[in-house]
């Protein structure tokens, strides 16, 4: 909607003290306030941040992060006000003065925020001397009486200084997950022996020898981590990501690496290849494609069923998703927002668990409409036969999921893309003919590992994969590409991110899943 005459969304805006605490997993923070401008980044659940500003109607808020990171716009039936801002205390009694040394206490705690100021006061007005990164431990030696900020140091000494306790958390606590090894997250393998296939096929078997029982195959090409390539000299030991694991004739096998190759390839289920690669420019960045034939005999596809046809949905994993309905893959699909459940109680619409969520756009799952037409988001249509289009549909719907906004059109990028910051990303596109439909994932907000793309960036590495038409799909910490395990079990392939946490899926409305009969 747009603002009334007496906002203007290019107001620096003026703090009013007024503290609120985010209610949503996420919240989009706009240039403007209102659906129709662009998103300049995501506040997450229990964040605090200022009004400096506000519509007539109070509707929308003018917002500043505490740390001064985010300004912008957002929806205030999101934002719970919690109170006003902490007063600076520069000389407080009987609370510490700023420049006193302070006093070790023992106390660890971790950093939840993705970047934290540290100041040289216990108070806003304090000037900024530094910036902790997101999982840093610092330690405490210091508070104020209220306990809202708190003095800190890092175990090397090389800063110290007050911090916002909002963002500090006991490293006492319970730990999140660790990033490399999350409960259902591939594993990484990257201090392995790497082998290329060299054969048509190969057998992969329970025994190292022939007699034994075929598990499965490998193709040609196929990346794969060696777990024992010592014991027999004929014979390796290898693991898909699927979670199979057996013993490869060795000479079949052509040496790759002593360690994890930047780019990956695996033939997951019939029709269906898997790459991974690692990118260090524009920066470091793990991206996670599915290039799915759409000839492939046997295929079929399942976006999220509901009894609905309003749009309402239950939150649930893309993890969920896959076991309850048994796709082999399976990604996020469409934005979503939360309903309040006051308006509408979880139990009554959710009995089987989960938020209740509306979908941003237009969806439909085996030829019933699950959500009705919005206008200006495109919309991926999946025809009876396999046939996929984006923004045109042919005949009646039967899989349909909307994205967030187009990025390839005819093989070229689309203009004027919002510059919005790097992030987690999920995308969707086919190539010219219409054969080969490409999933994208790509991981985001873990510095130094995987800082994610810009809409231009991911318009670009669906270009480098053939893609003719494309679509940003719902990212940020909804990003997820999951399969199906040997075993049946999910297993994530890039590395989800709710709430900052690595290896923690968000709960989500829609999914687009794929079966191989």
């Amino acid at each position: 909607t747009p603002p009334p005459p007496d906002v203007d969304p290019n107001d620096p805006g003026t703090p009013t003290g007024k503290m609120y605490k985010v209610t949503a997993s996420s919240l989009k923070v706009r240039t403007g306030p209102g659906l129709t401008y662009d998103s300049l980044g995501l506040l997450y659940l229990d964040e605090v941040v200022e009004e400096i500003g506000a519509t007539a109607d109070r509707a929308w808020l003018h917002v500043r992060r505490s740390d001064g990171g985010l300004t912008g716009w957002s929806f205030a039936a999101y934002l719970n006000l919690t109170g006003t801002t902490p007063p600076p205390d520069p000389d407080p009694d009987p609370d510490p003065d700023p420049g006193d040394i302070g006093t070790p206490t023992g106390k660890m705690y971790t950093v939840t925020a993705t970047g934290l100021k540290v100041r040289l006061g216990p108070g806003l007005t304090f000037d900024a001397i530094g910036l902790l990164a997101q999982n840093e431990v610092v330690e405490e030696i210091g508070a104020t009486s209220d306990r809202t900020w708190l003095r800190i140091r890092r175990p090397d000494g090389s800063m110290t200084g007050w911090s916002f306790a909002e963002y500090l958390q006991s490293a006492d606590a319970t730990p999140p997950p660790d990033p490399g090894t999350p409960p259902n997250t591939v594993p990484d393998d990257k201090d392995k022996k790497w082998y290329r296939v060299g054969v048509a096929s190969l057998p992969v078997r329970e025994a190292p020898n022939n007699g034994s029982k075929a598990l499965g195959s490998l193709l040609l090409d196929d990346n794969i981590p060696a777990l024992d390539d010592t014991s027999d000299p004929s014979w390796a030991q290898i693991r898909k990501y699927d979670g199979l694991i057996g013993w490869c004739e060795k000479k079949y096998l052509v040496y790759v690496s002593d360690e994890r190759p930047i780019s990956i390839r695996q033939n997951i289920f019939k029709g269906i290849t898997y790459l991974r690669k690692e990118l260090t420019s524009p920066r470091k960045l793990v991206m996670h494609v599915m290039a799915i034939d759409l000839q492939t005999i046997g295929l079929e596809f399942l976006a999220t069923p509901s009894l609905r046809t309003d749009g309402i949905m239950c939150a649930r994993t893309t993890s969920a998703f896959l076991s309850e309905f048994g796709v082999n893959v399976a990604i996020n699909a469409d934005g979503f927002s939360y309903l309040s459940p006051t308006t509408y109680p979880p139990a009554t619409y959710c009995s089987k668990g989960g938020d209740v969520l509306r979908l941003n756009g237009f969806a439909a799952s085996r030829g019933k409409i699950t959500a009705p037409r919005v206008n200006g988001r495109p919309t991926v249509y999946i025809s009876q036969r396999n046939l996929v289009s984006i923004d045109v549909e042919t005949g009646k719907a039967f899989n349909a999921v909307s994205a967030d906004r187009v990025i390839v059109k005819q093989g070229v990028v689309v203009k004027n893309l919002a510059a919005l910051a790097p992030n987690p990303r999920t995308a969707l596109g086919v190539n010219k003919n219409g054969r080969w439909l490409i999933l994208m994932a790509v991981d985001g907000r873990e510095f130094g590992v995987s800082e994610g793309a810009t809409l231009t960036e991911l318009a670009n590495l669906l270009l480098s994969y053939g893609v003719y038409n494309g679509v940003n799909m719902d990212g940020g910490g909804s990003s997820a590409m999951v399969i199906r395990g040997v075993d049946g079990k999910p297993r994530t392939l890039n590395t989800a991110i709710d709430q900052n946490v690595p290896g923690r899926e968000r709960a989500v409305a829609n999914h687009l899943g794929v079966f191989i009969k």
